[in-house]
């Protein structure tokens, strides 16, 4: 028996862990294009249900109804455990900084969708080009090991990343890259004439490609490019008895760039590459994450809200397209005739209706000429509605919420009562994506400490204090970060508004009762300046003058000068140094 070579058993690991995933997966394909095909108000026509091609937009009604009622992007917060001010300060501009650049309120938005669409939306984060990028990946583009917990994303034995095309010629200037084997990948494409994929490597990308197909895009499997693109895939592996230098490290993350199943472009530790931490942070944790909100032990790949609404959108498309079909041949005109008078030399002939029009037939006309009628199937109106109700009551997503007037007999109390509860459903979806920006965060501070020396410094702009003058700093990761480290806080938007609503009813409450206690009066203050939606540098400035006024004023118990008593110089200015 023929020896196999290493790197070819590892090939062999690799192109199971993929079909293991996507069988897992493959399931999931159909309906997946279905809810994206009636999200963009296309459908396919056959000869028995759905002969016409026409759509009701109840999956983009209902989804960007609920989008409209789900909270922002939750408020993140890093909070120095050595008490240094100053470096929270700017760890915490640095993160908005990040934010920005990545343009996270839009892929906010989309990663939002996908939960809508698949039930499971992912995102990756990474250092390139001297900032911390994280994008919003295609869920289609994601396979896992199933015997994971649907919880812990790193409890997967794998995580692939599939359909990353890069142009061959790109593959040269990364030095990662054994440059050994893209120089046979490059004679494997002038060989072929092209990109020529192996037919294990198919399945996943057609299937993803029938959306895109179905949406008119004619040249999805062969597209005409200007130069040759690679398909890479990305193997995140836990690997156990692995050897580096010649001595056996502990079981870890590995990560594998393989190329059109043929060659394995790069093997190395996902700490090596990423950075060192000193909770060894990357050898179990992947650099992706993952939310959902219709968790299941069972099953990591769950339904989401589209397939809800898959079902009955494709009925009452259906009954839709019958209905069309039955007024425009309703409209035809269509009749038929007596076929025994052609004996007499009648044969009826189409008529070109014009005004006040005369035409001759035999005989009195109807005994000769019948229209063919086409009746209309009665109570469609009501079932269409009945199941348009059903939708809404599965979705939360109900008629008052679309901006839509019901003619109900009911009180205003129980349409604000009802519409409250809708949207507390939908609302009920934040405490998801409120973890799984927590766990972003998490991996943006671990970034941040594998690698601060690839990290560009980055210029911030600030108010002054007590100025409207504008400051510009230059910072680094050197200028926060410290020695115990940040902890992370986040809360959803909506959340944050209800228990700031509660704590400052309260607070009044007690400070009826003790209205002379000025560390009380100065959480009072607090709450009703982050309760007024101020940044953190406004809430900042405005309680230092609150304080800077304090110390000016006579003490307790003091009281208010008598006429000929000396008065208070006074305060200086709020920009000078007080005296």
């Amino acid at each position: 028996m023929a020896d196999v070579e290493p790197e070819n058993l590892e090939l062999q690991m690799l192109s199971n862990n993929k079909q293991s995933g996507f069988e897992y997966r493959r399931r999931r394909e159909e309906p997946w294009r279905e809810n994206y095909e009636l999200y963009r108000d296309k459908v396919i026509v056959n000869r028995l249900t759905q002969r016409q091609s026409v759509n009701l937009p109840l999956m983009k009604t209902q989804l960007r109804t609920i989008l409209k009622d789900i909270d922002d992007m939750p408020v993140i917060v890093f909070e120095n455990l050595d008490n240094d001010k100053q470096a929270q300060l700017f760890q915490n501009e640095y993160w908005k900084k990040t934010l920005e650049l990545n343009n996270a309120e839009l892929q906010d938005i989309v990663d939002k969708k996908q939960n809508f669409f698949f039930g499971r939306t992912f995102d990756s984060w990474q250092i390139e080009d001297g900032k911390i990028v994280f994008d919003i990946e295609d869920s289609e583009d994601i396979l896992v090991d199933r015997f994971m917990n649907p919880y812990d994303i790193d409890s997967s034995r794998f995580l692939i990343h599939l359909h990353i095309f890069k142009p061959l010629s790109s593959l040269k200037e990364n030095p990662d890259y054994d440059q050994g084997e893209v120089a046979k990948l490059e004679d494997f494409f002038k060989s072929q004439l092209g990109i020529v994929k192996a037919a294990d490597n198919e399945n996943s990308l057609q299937e993803k490609n029938k959306k895109l197909a179905d949406m008119g895009v004619t040249d999805i499997e062969d597209p005409v490019l200007g130069e040759t693109y690679v398909e890479l895939t990305i193997h995140s592996v836990f690997r156990n008895g692995e050897k580096i230098d010649g001595k056996e490290v502990p079981e870890q993350i590995f990560t594998y760039v393989e190329a059109e199943e043929r060659t394995i472009l790069m093997k190395k530790p996902q700490e090596e590459i990423i950075g060192v931490t000193k909770d060894h942070y990357w050898r179990s944790h992947y650099r992706y994450n993952t939310w959902g909100d219709d968790i299941d032990k069972q099953d990591f790949w769950t339904d989401g809200i589209a397939d809800i609404i898959r079902t009955p959108n494709k009925v009452i498309n259906s009954w839709f397209s019958q209905e069309v079909e039955r007024r425009t041949l309703s409209n035809f005109g269509m009749h038929y005739y007596d076929s025994s008078l052609k004996a007499e030399g009648f044969i009826p002939s189409t008529f070109e209706p014009r005004p006040w029009g005369w035409y001759p037939v035999p005989g009195k006309p109807s005994e000769v000429l019948q229209k063919v009628e086409l009746p209309g199937d009665a109570g469609n109106l009501e079932f269409n509605t009945w199941v348009v109700g059903m939708i809404e009551k599965a979705t939360g997503a109900t008629s008052t919420q679309q901006g839509v007037q019901t003619e109900r007999n009911i009180t205003l109390g129980e349409v604000e009562l009802a519409q409250g509860e809708a949207k507390a459903r939908v609302q009920g979806m934040s405490k998801f994506y409120t973890h799984a920006w927590k766990q972003r965060a998490e991996k943006f501070l671990k970034l941040v400490e594998a690698a601060p020396e690839k990290l560009d410094a980055v210029k911030i702009y600030k108010e002054g204090k007590n100025t409207d003058d504008i400051f510009e700093r230059e910072i680094s990761p050197s200028d926060w970060m410290t020695k115990a480290g940040y902890r992370v806080k986040v809360w959803s938007q909506d959340e944050k508004k209800a228990n700031d609503t509660d704590t400052l009813v309260k607070l009044n409450a007690v400070m009826v009762n003790m209205p002379d206690n000025p560390k009380l009066r100065e959480i009072h203050q607090r709450k009703l300046l982050e309760f007024a939606d101020l940044t953190p540098d406004e809430l900042t400035a405005v309680m230092d003058y609150e304080k800077e006024k304090l110390n000016v004023l006579p003490p307790v118990g003091q009281g208010i000068p008598q006429p000929g008593q000396p008065q208070l110089p006074p305060p200086p200015p709020i920009n000078q140094p007080i005296q």
